[in-house]
């Protein structure tokens, strides 16, 4: 089998400090060697030269709307699926330009996000790994409300959330979403029973699925970890009762924290009414207590939504722990990658070493140094996924004219 050698690598593994000088041998679709020693060179290898470049792996967005482009003068919600379906695919392939190689589905429109993800697994379109979500399940607010609608479908019972669940993974959802509470720029929903949330959670895992849930509160959440919802959105007013809770259980939460910043520094903003400076400010302060505790927080956002978080615009999020909430920048690359990795149900994703698939990217310059380079579309240099190059070029890539 035919060798990519990389050598003298800057490596970011997902889980520890950057470690220079490092060659990393890929096979296949899998990792096949990470050492500091020398490795010979064989016939057939291509042999590539990173003189200092990062190599890390490839990054993942928790929190995706794929078909979500509807913020300034993008498409409305009602537009017809063919059309939010390319505009999906075009979303999904700005995500694997900016190093995202996994996308976890936070709620979709129709069933865009299954088609789209059948299509990028059978290799007739580029895209990196989507894990698709359901249209969100809402709960209604009176029985006679109508249950169809643009992206939500409302539901009235456990009855109802576990067909609705059923019937979303039939069309090819392995995550389904949830409106469990307000909060967090939701500010119409009647909160959802116990009962609800356990019916739709038994329903998915029933079917090899998962839930995930859109939930602020203290009492909310704990309710959601009770009935066994798997991802927790938001999570705002999280309480140290909810941290312990959350590593207990090894839940995985997705703050979002971006566009709350973005509407708390400019209330001019696009959608800015939507969301609260206090609340902000709160999760500011407990963020970096519940991630020294060991909370696996994952990044992703409403990208697509509102005008002011386009598409593309991924690791300004990164930037935004890091700057804003205090958090190190290891330790978002590590949210970013191997808690992320994990997030996506695949088995070896999200750290460099052995065995691993190989998603990686090449960055020229350092993330756990300055972070902000990972916003900087030049300096994403080469986009790997399982082995395969799917955007940018391998610098200096020789092949081995003959063993050594």
């Amino acid at each position: 089998m035919s060798r990519i050698v990389f050598r003298n690598a800057n490596l970011l593994d997902g889980d520890t400090p950057a470690r220079a000088g490092t060659t990393i041998v890929v096979e296949g679709d899998r990792i096949a060697q990470v050492t500091q020693a020398a490795v010979p060179r064989a016939a057939g290898d291509t042999d590539v030269d990173l003189q200092g470049m990062t190599l890390m792996p490839g990054m993942v967005s928790g929190h995706y709307h794929a078909a979500y482009s509807i913020g300034g003068d993008g498409i409305p919600m009602g537009a017809p699926p063919t059309q939010l379906a390319l505009y999906a695919l075009a979303n999904t392939q700005k995500a694997l330009r900016a190093g995202y190689t996994s996308l976890v589905g936070a709620g979709t429109f129709h069933d865009v996000d299954g088609r789209l993800a059948e299509a990028i697994d059978s290799g007739a379109v580029v895209g990196p790994r989507l894990i698709p979500s359901s249209r969100a399940l809402s709960p209604k607010v009176t029985e006679d409300e109508p249950a169809e609608g643009v992206p939500w479908l409302k539901c009235w019972g456990p009855d109802d959330f576990r067909a609705a669940a059923i019937q979303e993974i039939d069309r090819g959802a392995r995550i389904v979403k949830l409106f469990a509470a307000q909060g967090h720029a939701m500010r119409s929903c009647r909160e959802m029973t116990y009962e609800e949330l356990k019916a739709a959670s038994d329903a998915a895992h029933e079917r090899g699925a998962r839930t995930r849930a859109h939930v602020c509160g203290a009492a909310q959440v704990m309710k959601c970890i009770e009935a066994g919802v798997d991802i927790i959105d938001h999570a705002d007013w999280m309480t140290d009762e909810v941290i312990e809770a959350l590593i207990a259980h090894n839940k995985f939460v997705l703050p979002s924290m971006y566009t709350p910043w973005l509407a708390s520094n400019d209330p001019s903003l696009e959608g800015a009414e939507y969301y609260d400076k206090e609340d902000f400010e709160y999760m500011r302060a407990k963020v970096p207590v519940a991630n020294a505790r060991g909370v696996k927080f994952v990044p992703g956002d409403d990208y697509g939504f509102f005008d002011m978080a386009p598409h593309g615009a991924y690791s300004g999020e990164l930037a935004c722990y890091v700057e804003q909430v205090g958090i190190s920048p290891l330790d978002v690359i590590r949210w970013a990658t191997k808690f992320g990795g994990e997030m996506t149900g695949i088995a070896d994703l999200g750290t460099i070493e052995p065995g691993k698939l190989a998603d990686m990217v090449i960055v020229d310059g350092d993330p756990s140094a300055d972070i902000r380079v990972l916003l900087q579309p030049e300096r994403i240099v080469a986009v790997l996924k399982g082995g395969a190059l799917v955007s940018g070029h391998l610098p200096a890539a020789q092949p081995a004219m003959a063993a050594e």
